[in-house]
């Protein structure tokens, strides 16, 4: 158990033993008023001089009493103070009670009253909490107290002091062990006090550990939590830069295939249009005296279709190389679907022709789209192309659109060879590794559609494909509606 040594507990009653003091101080100033009371009874009883003997001692008591404030106030309650006060109170009521045994009887005086004043006297000196001082109290006390009576004696009737009862010296002597046991009971006060004082500090100290422990408790907790939260965010980042990461390296496998299947396209179907002109105009350059102009119109047809592919494969890659740098900049308007079809087929009209494929538009007039000219064109482009490279000789084309609340649709509906659901997962991908060559062993790449899609996306539109092997398919491009649905559909 933790406990205070002395200068701590005398240190820790400083203020008190002060505040004692005041309390002896106040109560000196109520036995003033009581002995000044005194003095004029004794006065105007006719005995004059025991009555200025008396305010003279009062006056001295007076002149102390405001003199002690000013001590307490430059000293403290120091120890020469207390016992000054102590010795002060004391003597000056015993002059007062040696005094009035004049006036009254002696030994009521000295044995009677005595003996409830310095009680009081003893019970002040507790208030200073200083057990050395309630010791001098008590044998000062027994001291004068016994003093007066020694004086006293004389004066007093001896029958009276054996009809008084412990008025003589026996008495005397048993009243005087009264005050000194009673002294050493208030001396176990200030000692009782500090034992109190002692464990409430035990006790305090220990609230304090308690409080100290509970809050590092707390403290340390938060700083778990905290902790945790910090491990959580960290861990989240973690998680979400893993995923950056793995769609990163996704995007790069990605990037790695469409650049290896690019560069197969330009090593190998690029090359092959060219390759082939290259042939024909060599065998027709080394003799072509023996060609008729029929045949020449052939073989410069072969050329023109051999030019017309290259060119259209050429376009492609120019065009996917911008979307892939980010060169392509939509700038989205309103434009009428028809005349942008109507200007595609224009542009496919030799393929068309070559294949005598009938193209059938059910479009309304009025319908128009939120979209860039040029990108939708490249778009129409590459999937009606489509359509006619896998639609047979003599087959038919529908090109339609159709509007909802939410949706126009632009269709290309053709009745050619058609695809399987695992080749349309792959469409627009680049997992599609193979050239898928037309009816009529036109080449193809892929590159085309995954251009479309790339180039749909640019302007909020989406490309949707439905297609049955052996019976065609079915090309949608969905655009956000912008003006009034038209609900029409004939095809």
């Amino acid at each position: 158990m933790l406990k205070p040594n002395t200068q701590q507990f005398r240190s820790l009653f400083k203020d008190d033993a002060v505040w004692g003091e005041q309390k002896v101080i106040r109560f000196r100033w109520f036995l003033i008023i009581v002995i000044l009371f005194f003095v004029g009874y004794i006065y105007f009883a006719g005995y004059e001089e025991r009555a200025l003997i008396s305010l003279f001692l009062a006056s001295i008591y007076i002149f102390y009493n405001a003199a002690l404030n000013f001590l307490l106030k430059k000293f403290g309650s120091a120890t020469w103070i207390r016992f000054l006060s102590a010795t002060f109170d004391i003597s000056i009521l015993s002059l007062h009670i040696f005094n009035y045994s004049y006036f009254f009887q002696p030994i009521a005086v000295t044995t009677a009253a005595s003996i409830f004043l310095y009680p009081v006297l003893i019970l002040l000196s507790v208030l200073r909490y200083d057990g050395r001082l309630v010791i001098f109290s008590t044998i000062y006390s027994i001291f004068c107290f016994n003093l007066i009576y020694f004086i006293r004696l004389p004066h007093i009737d001896p029958t009276l002091l054996d009809q008084v009862a412990s008025a003589n010296w026996a008495g005397q002597i048993y009243k005087s062990t009264y005050l000194l046991i009673m002294g050493y009971f208030l001396l176990g006060v200030p000692e009782m006090i500090k034992r109190l004082v002692n464990k409430q500090l035990v006790s305090i100290k220990q609230q304090n550990s308690v409080k100290l422990d509970l809050a590092l408790e707390k403290q340390k907790n938060e700083m778990n939590l905290l902790q945790l939260k910090k491990e959580k965010i960290l861990n989240q980042k973690l998680e979400e830069h893993q995923i950056t990461i793995e769609k990163q390296k996704k995007s790069l496998e990605e990037a790695i295939e469409i650049k290896n299947k690019l560069f197969s396209i330009i090593g190998h179907d690029l090359k092959s249009p060219f390759a082939a002109q290259t042939s024909i105009v060599d065998l027709l350059l080394a003799d072509y005296k023996s060609y008729n102009n029929e045949d020449i119109i052939s073989i410069l047809k072969s050329i023109k279709r051999s030019s017309h592919q290259g060119l259209e494969l050429l376009e492609n890659i120019l065009d996917w190389s911008k979307q892939q740098n980010n060169l392509i900049h939509p700038q989205a308007h309103a434009i009428n679907v028809l005349s942008v079809v109507n200007n595609t087929l224009g542009l496919l009209h030799n393929n068309l022709n070559h294949k005598r494929i009938r193209i059938d538009t059910f479009i309304n007039p009025k319908t128009e789209i939120l979209a860039d000219e040029g990108i939708l064109s490249t778009i129409l482009r590459n999937i009606i192309s489509n359509a006619v490279k896998f639609s047979y000789v003599d087959g038919s084309i529908k090109i339609g659109t159709r509007t909802d609340e939410k949706l126009t649709y632009i269709d290309i509906i053709d009745e050619g060879v058609g695809m399987s659901s695992e080749y349309i997962a792959c469409l627009f991908k680049p997992c599609q590794k193979t050239s898928t060559r037309g009816t009529q062993n036109e080449p193809g790449t892929g590159l085309g559609l995954f251009l479309c899609k790339d180039l749909a996306q640019m302007m909020k539109a989406d490309i949707i494909v439905e297609s049955t092997e052996g019976k065609g398919s079915i090309f949608s491009i969905a655009f956000p509606t912008v003006s009034e649905p038209v609900n029409q559909k004939v095809y």
